[in-house]
């Protein structure tokens, strides 16, 4: 992310700008009070037993689990999943994920010949896990992100030579997750009363012509504008776009994914401080096409 991307409050803000992102600020901010944060521990149960390898020839196994606290994947066909696996502009610009909980840490077990074993837990939908069962491509999809997911969480390297067990559900004792019970950012419209915000135009501006769709223009603002911020706020103007319903949202801790469909937008940055997803709020005003995204930057 470029230095010009972001913006203190003292760089092409009015202060009408300025009462209408404290105004969000102050919802948000009593929001968060009224609904604090929750995790919620679960005990997953077994489904099916994933055997590989890492790269030093050790042997891995994947208790994947269920949890009927995890939301279910957005249903789609074959014919689908088939044309996301083809194109990568596909791939980005459509909105399939797979929720899951991905084990805290690796545990040490012994196999059935009694070698020590790595085993990691993954936990799903239950839902989820007949349609893994009923199709080899959804498996051979859902297997990759269980893949990188791992990889990304621990540093390990696996290899893509696996086999599911027929005889044994799990190995060793499942450890339970702890999850957040917190949906994805819903996007509240606001009525054409609400303030239309001074465009500022910054590098990011740019088509890249790599990504499915261009690039809406952007800034991102920090709340204090001095030091370690205690907010981030993004705003992203979204011409053409006139319901929410065309827009999908997903902030991550350190990255933010915007689309707006059909290949309309797409908007795909990192975050330059850490912040908690579960607690980020968005507002759209349908009159000046503004999508502002508050997100709380984690202490």
């Amino acid at each position: 992310m470029t230095s010009n991307e972001l913006l203190s409050n003292e760089n092409n803000i009015t202060e009408e700008d300025e009462k209408f992102w404290g105004s969000l600020l102050d919802k948000v901010k009593l929001n968060e009070q009224s609904s604090p944060s929750q995790q919620l521990e679960v005990a997953p149960k077994p489904a099916f037993c994933v055997k590989t390898k890492n790269k030093d020839g050790v042997k891995v196994f994947l208790n994947i689990c269920t949890c009927a606290e995890i939301p279910e994947p957005r249903k789609i066909s074959l014919e689908e999943l088939v044309k996301l696996l083809d194109s990568e502009e596909e791939m980005l610009a459509t909105d399939y994920r797979i929720p899951m909980s991905i084990g805290d840490s690796c545990h040490a077990e012994l196999d059935k010949k009694g070698v020590g074993c790595n085993v990691y837990d993954v936990a799903i939908n239950p839902n989820y896990v007949k349609t893994l069962k009923e199709e080899p491509a959804f498996m051979n999809f859902f297997l990759q992100i269980v893949f990188e997911g791992l990889s990304s969480k621990f540093e390990i390297e696996l290899e893509w030579d696996w086999n599911i067990l027929k005889n044994r559900s799990h190995v060793g004792f499942i450890r339970p997750h702890t999850i957040r019970t917190f949906k994805k950012p819903v996007i509240q419209e606001l009525g054409s009363s609400a303030v239309q915000i001074t465009k500022a135009t910054t590098p990011s501006s740019k088509v890249k012509h790599s990504e499915p769709a261009p690039q809406p223009d952007y800034m991102l603002v920090q709340d204090p504008p001095e030091g370690v911020p205690v907010f981030l706020m993004l705003h992203a103007w979204l011409p053409g776009v006139q319901t929410t319903s065309k827009i999908t949202l997903d902030v991550g801790e350190d990255k933010l994914t915007l689309h707006a469909h059909p290949a309309k937008y797409f908007l795909d940055i990192e975050i330059p401080y850490d912040v908690t997803p579960e607690a980020s709020e968005a507002y759209f005003v349908k009159e000046s096409n503004l999508l502002t995204v508050v997100m709380k930057v984690v202490k």
